[in-house]
């Protein structure tokens, strides 16, 4: 049997901890000031030397590809499952699709800038990026073929409202949600057909 490498060897308990505590404290600064944090400032908070950090996640985009997996994940899930809504209830679903992404990028700057240029965000989230493209059309088409979203929608209009989202989320009180809500609420105002 192959000796474990690096990668497949469980972490001893006190490896572990300082992981976990990177992570918790990763999640907390670029949550609160977006990826230009740095990871000297993740490793005060976390309560490590930065060469741990750096031990642990050798640059900062693998540290920000570990702490956004699962948010990422999360994001494709929502918006499938607001495209099968959709089938039923299309102005909720495509409402409910784009508070929530609204909300998100207000709880989270780190994945407010991930979201807002897909393009050139890591490889480890293109998959999450497909998925959530693909339901993200599959939902405005319902809507659309529905009548309740107007007919000059063009998906791309909902990547402006992502873009201008995070410049209100980036200049803006991390505290305070209320500024990209209204403009999302705004923005449905003027797509909702009547």
């Amino acid at each position: 049997m192959p000796a474990p490498t690096e990668k497949t060897r469980p972490l001893r308990l006190d490896a572990e901890r300082n992981r976990a505590a990177i992570l918790t404290a990763a999640a907390t600064v670029y949550a609160e000031r977006g990826s230009h944090t740095s990871l000297e400032e993740v490793a005060t908070l976390a309560g490590v030397g930065v060469g741990t950090v750096y031990r642990r996640f050798p640059t900062k985009g693998l540290l920000i590809e570990a702490l956004l997996e699962a948010t990422m994940r999360d994001y494709a899930e929502r918006i499938e499952a607001f495209a099968v809504q959709a089938e039923t209830e299309p102005w909720e679903a495509f409402r409910g699709h784009v508070m929530s992404l609204v909300h998100m990028q207000a709880k989270d700057r780190a994945f407010s800038e991930v979201i807002a240029d897909p393009a050139s965000s890591s490889d480890a989230f293109r998959d999450h990026h497909d998925r959530a493209l693909r339901a993200s059309l599959a939902l405005t088409a319902r809507a659309q073929s529905a009548g309740v979203l107007r007919e000059d929608f063009h998906h791309r209009d909902l990547l402006i409202l992502t873009r201008a989202s995070h410049g209100i989320v980036a200049a803006g009180d991390p505290e305070d949600v209320g500024d990209p809500v209204r403009l999302a609420e705004l923005f449905l105002e003027a797509l909702r057909r009547r």
